[in-house]
Order: structure tokens, then sequence, then C-alpha cells
């Protein structure tokens, strides 16, 4: 009995003893190389514009900047509210794989957007976000406002 009870103790000392540090690598946790970069991707939101009136939010459009896509231009028009109808990114150029839809916000904004990058059958990256907007007057009456981007804007799309 005693036996098992210092074993244990001494298994248990073991299994919570730090990872040894070695001259190449001083902090363990911190030398791991960088993710898999076929796990990430970096995508560019610009131009984005969001036209809203008494009716609600008219239409959303921007750029998009990724990995297989250059300034592709997304558009949801014909909003008719959370989440709207997803659309492909540069239609009617060929498929991109990239495809938007507006949702509900989570911070007081108009929309956030969720970007879907299809990068093999049944498989891609993803990320929703809420791109920073100013709004003000215009279009055709006074209660027509843009919403247009007022800085960079970078989502980070994940399995």
């Amino acid at each position: 009995m005693q036996f098992f009870t210092v074993a244990s103790v001494f298994a248990a000392a073991a299994l919570a003893a730090p990872v040894a540090q070695t001259p190449d690598c001083p902090n363990p946790a911190h030398c791991v190389g960088p993710p898999d970069s076929s796990t990430y991707e970096n995508v560019d939101i610009t131009d984005y514009t969001l036209r809203k009136n008494d009716s609600g939010i008219q239409s959303i459009s921007f750029k998009l900047s990724g990995d297989d896509a250059k300034d592709v231009l997304c558009e949801i028009d014909a909003f008719t509210g959370f989440p709207s109808k997803m659309v492909t990114c540069g239609n009617p150029a060929p498929d991109t794989g990239y495809r938007v839809i507006a949702i509900e916000p989570k911070d007081g904004a108009d929309a956030d957007i969720a970007v879907y990058h299809q990068t093999a059958p049944a498989a891609g990256l993803w990320a929703e976000g809420s791109v920073p907007t100013y709004c003000h007057a215009g279009g055709l009456s006074p209660d027509d406002f843009i919403c247009s981007q007022v800085s960079k804007y970078t989502i980070v799309l994940h399995q």
C-alpha cells in the first residue's frame, strides 16, 4: 500500500514537471514553428460600402484580396434581412471560390460579414468580422445613408 502511495506521488510529480530547457530553446512554449499556412488565410477587405435607409440595409459591396484573388468585387444586392443570400465574389467572372454573406452584427455595427473560401471540394476556410465604417447622408433622400470603410481591415480565415 505504501509503495503505491509513494509511486503515485512520484508519477504525479513527473507529469507536472516542466519541459526541459535546451540551449537552442530556453522557452519550450515559444519554440514551436509558425502555424501551418494551409490552416489559415489573411483576406484584405477594401472599398467596403453599405447603403441603408429607413427600410434598412439596401446593399453591401467591397473588394476582397486573398491567396487566390486580388481586388475581387463582392456585392450583396437586394438585401432582405439577416442572414443575406450567399453570393460568390467575382461574378460574372469565373468562380473565385470566395463567398460572402451578411450576418447579424455582434457589436453595434450595421452588419457583419462572413467570408468563406472553398479550397477543395467540400473543404475551405471561413471567418466572421465587422468592417469599421463611418456613415453619412448621401444618395437620393435625406434618409439615405452611405457607410464607408474607415481603416484597413484584414480578416483571418481558418478551418
